[in-house]
């Protein structure tokens, strides 16, 4: 009910309220929230330069300072993620806590590529939730990755150093920094599951075949039991933080050329082999995975040995590798075919193709042999 009156009434948040919308805040808010050390600066405009709509409502706000605000160099465009309707509450919503905390608690003493928070807030009671972060595109002059981007062999070492950096550095309990705070993959799982993904993908396996192996295709009974047995690894394997979403629509390419991960929405703590799977298999090209995902996971191991000081062997990792490509697959097939509980997310080409990547992977690597 409280998605419906806050679309039907519109409302603006007063300071130390959690806004329904990037598009409700307003400049009495925003000076409250961003120019708290900042004597006298007050913003005196603001303007939404547009966004669309995925698990969550984004939009991108130009502001304009007084004097005061812009001696003090306080940010003057922003990225808003906000979830006004019932769906998003239900999904994105209740994982924005954990994707506030990380940006504003642990993302700062990371070494990689991601985006800033400014403000995290979530109303339980209404499910309000609102992220405002620095706009990359303005500030970096961050490209987003979609679909159709070529990801050349440099990037995909950017992308490989990025997760085993993350990885690393929360492997085996070595780092100072507490990420007790966070879930753990299986209970989104469990969550997901709960949601009927599993409908979902067993729907979306009929409507992709002809994108699909016909040999992997022919064994479709055995994703969903291979997935759920994947999952259990996390109970049972050393857990670090992972990103959980790591595909080609969420990495970004700045203006100098670096790679950054951007929508921590579903960061989590868990096992590392999900994410290594879940990237390579979808932010590369089928042909370029084939020829470079061998040295990208070895390269990927000296990385985390580096950062974690824990040795990791390579055919462990790619032990890990082809055990986690179910999960990776779990992702995409309810997005082509959503159950009614979760939103439309992505659009059908995208959905397709990650799919086709992601399964031929599996056909690559025969994931489904012991199943």
């Amino acid at each position: 009910m409280c998605s419906l009156w806050d679309n039907f009434e519109r409302p603006s948040p007063a300071p130390g309220e959690v806004p329904w919308h990037g598009e409700a805040v307003t400049r009495e808010w925003l000076t409250a929230v961003l120019a708290r050390d900042a004597r006298g600066a007050r913003v005196e405009g603001v303007t939404v330069l547009g966004g669309d709509n995925g698990s969550s409502a984004r939009r991108t706000l130009a502001l304009e300072w007084n004097q005061e605000g812009r001696a003090a160099s306080l940010p003057d465009r922003l990225f808003t993620k906000s979830t006004p309707t019932l769906p998003m509450r239900l999904s994105a919503g209740k994982a924005a806590p954990a994707e506030g905390r990380f940006l504003t608690d642990l993302r700062p003493h990371l070494p990689i590529e991601a985006p800033r928070c400014f403000y995290t807030g979530r109303d339980p009671v209404s499910g309000r939730s609102l992220h405002l972060m620095n706009d990359l595109t303005h500030e970096s002059g961050a490209t987003f990755c979609r679909a159709d981007s070529g990801i050349d062999r440099a990037q995909a070492e950017q992308i490989v150093d990025t997760l085993a950096v993350l990885h690393g550095t929360f492997l085996n309990g070595s780092c100072t920094l507490d990420s007790s705070f966070l879930r753990t993959y299986e209970s989104f799982f469990d969550a997901a599951a709960r949601n009927r993904i599993e409908a979902g993908h067993d729907e979306a396996m009929i409507r992709a075949a002809h994108v699909i192996p016909e040999g992997l295709l022919a064994r479709k009974a055995s994703i969903w039991p291979s997935a759920v047995e994947a999952a259990r690894m996390h109970g049972s394997s050393p857990r670090t933080v992972i990103h959980s979403d790591v595909h080609l629509g969420n990495w970004y390419v700045t203006g100098d050329g670096r790679m950054g991960l951007s929508d921590w929405a579903r960061v989590c703590r868990g096992f590392w082999g999900r994410d290594l799977a879940y990237a390579l298999m979808t932010v590369l090209a089928i042909e370029d995975r084939r020829a470079w995902e061998r040295a990208l996971i070895e390269r990927y191991c000296d990385t985390v040995s580096e950062h974690s000081g824990t040795a990791l062997g390579v055919d462990d990792a790619w032990d890990a590798y082809r055990a986690q490509a179910c999960l990776a697959l779990l992702m995409w097939t309810p997005t082509l075919c959503p159950p009614p509980t979760l939103p439309d997310m992505q659009p059908e080409a995208t959905s397709l193709e990650m799919i086709r990547r992601i399964t031929t992977a599996m056909h690559d690597h025969d994931v489904l042999s012991a199943a």
